[in-house]
Order: C-alpha cells, then structure tokens, then sequence
C-alpha cells in the first residue's frame, strides 16, 4: 500500500496543472506571465522570451524566474516541456475561442482547472476498484452517504440525487452524529460511500467503522493511505492536487464528481430494467409539472377555485 501511495503521489503533473497549482505563490510579474501563457498555450511555445515579455507587459528575468517557479529550467525547456503536454492533452485544451476581455479570460482559465481536474482523475482511475464499488452499490438494500465540508458535502447531496433516481433508497449525511446513527442501523445488505478528499475527518472514519463492524459494504472515495482508506473496504484512490488560489474552486471537486457520475452510470447500468424503469417513472413526473391535470368536474367555479383564483 505504501509504495502504491507513493507512486501516486509522484506521478506526473503536466506543466498546465503545475502552472495552475503554483500561482497563488508566483510574483505579480510572474503571474503576468501566466496569464499570457494561458490566454493562448499553443502561442507560447512558438513565441521567442522577447515576445512573451512582451505580451506579458514584463521583463525578460521575469519570464526566467517565471520558468524557474513552475519547474522548468529554462525558458527553452519550459516550451518543450509546454508543447508535450499541449500534445498528449489537447483534446482537453484546446479551444477555438481566444479571448481578449477579463470575463473570457476568467472562465477559460476555471474551465481548464475543471478540465485538468477530471483528466488527471481519468489518468489515475483504478478501474478494478471502481468496479468493485459499482458492484456492490448496486447490489445494496439501501445506501448511506457520508461527506463534510464545504466540497464534501456538496458532493455527498450531488451523489443521492445520481443514486436515488435508480429506485434504491438512499440517504445523505453531512452531520458526523447523524452519520454514525445511520451507520449504527444498517446491516448486512445495506452499503456505504464515503466522500473525503483529505481521508481524515474523524466523525466520517468512524462512522464507516460503526457501519463496517455491523456487516455493510462500505466503499470512500478518498486518497489511498489515509484512515478512511484504511476503514472502508472498497477504496476508489483519488490524489488531487488542490489549488493554493483560495477564490477558485478546488480541483478535487471537479474530480470527483466525475467520479460519482461514472459510479452512478455503472449501477445504472447493473440494475438494467430496474433502474430504466426508476428513471423512466421520474422523468415522466418531472416532465409532467405545469400540464393540466383533466378533473372530473367541469364547472367553471370549481376550475377557478382549484387554480387558486378567489371569487
């Protein structure tokens, strides 16, 4: 477990992402840099460091020290290095749309952060232990859900919403104590998925221990190596780096809800007819808001007063 851990954690990080996870702590000048560089990637690995500077409305020591802060040893090493990721990735970064106004620039720049989020969450997927999760959710009698803080528990109602529309029933905590009830009542059958990016809230381990020991699968999604890795029985791994820049959302979010997707869309598919059936009855009733219900009466008075019109 300890050496999977470590490769995990030492795996690659594109330079895309480095730039990304290092620029709360650039310098202004250097943060200029970056948004040259992001405002259109293929340009930069064509531009000479003149002409970055350039764009960049800085000096030419400042793209150096820029090149330094994300890893690379030089400006020339920085464009080699930019262009391999452009190439194993551009499905994911490449955009028609070049944007000149602050508004464009801002979403290119939290739509590429989701975008690099869910690729490297592809990239590191452990699909055996994916599967297992899948199976085992979707052989439950019921399924609990365990998540706090702000981006866990966010996700956790996320999670029902995905599951509960298959017909199974299932519950969402983001209360620690509620959440060691829930686990103090299930039993066998039941199972539980735990959402945790750090692994370590305390209320959360424990409540998998409780619902573990009274027999209920129990599956996190979480960092391996963690205690609740080490509590739950099925672990799908996920190492996201997070963001330093506390004004974007973090990285980790967008990972896992594409996780829980792919979750949600493989018990969907093990429940077959079960669970079309589920979805069909949902989307029927949704669809039907606003149409006019026939009533058996068709006295005028009696329709006004069922629409709520006063006499």
């Amino acid at each position: 477990m300890a050496g999977r851990k470590r490769q995990v954690e030492d795996a690659p990080i594109d330079l895309v992402s480095r730039i990304q996870r290092v620029e709360a702590r650039l310098s202004p000048a250097e943060r200029q840099v970056a948004a040259a560089v992001a405002a259109d990637f293929e340009a930069a690995t064509r531009l000479t460091i003149a002409e970055l500077a350039g764009r960049a409305g800085v000096s030419q020591p400042s793209v150096t020290r820029f090149c330094r802060s994300v890893g690379c040893s030089s400006f020339a090493d920085f464009k080699i290095r930019l262009a391999t990721t452009l190439t194993v990735a551009a499905a994911y970064l490449k955009t028609d749309r070049v944007f000149s106004d602050d508004i464009g620039q801002l979403a290119q720049s939290v739509m590429m952060r989701a975008a690099n989020a869910v690729r490297a969450a592809l990239d590191q997927l452990d699909t055996a232990a994916l599967g297992a999760a899948i199976e085992a959710l979707a052989g439950a009698r019921r399924i609990d859900i365990y998540g706090m803080g702000g981006g866990s528990a966010s996700l956790v109602e996320d999670a029902k919403l995905r599951l509960f529309r298959l017909g199974v029933p299932v519950s969402a905590y983001v209360d620690g104590h509620q959440a060691r009830m829930s686990a103090a009542v299930l039993q066998p059958g039941d199972a539980v998925l735990a959402i945790s990016n750090s692994g370590r809230s305390r209320a959360i381990v424990e409540a998998v221990q409780i619902a573990g020991s009274f027999g209920a699968v129990t599956v996190a999604l979480t960092r391996p190596g963690t205690p609740l890795a080490e509590a739950a029985a099925i672990v799908v791994p996920m190492v996201i780096a997070e963001d330093d820049n506390v004004l974007v959302p973090t990285p980790s979010r967008y990972a896992h809800m594409a996780v829980i997707d792919t979750i949600a869309t493989g018990v969907a598919e093990r429940l077959g007819a079960r669970g079309r059936e589920a979805l069909r009855r949902v989307r029927y009733t949704v669809a039907s808001i606003g149409v006019a219900i026939p009533t058996p009466s068709t006295d005028p008075t009696v329709l006004m007063r069922g629409r709520g019109v006063r006499e």
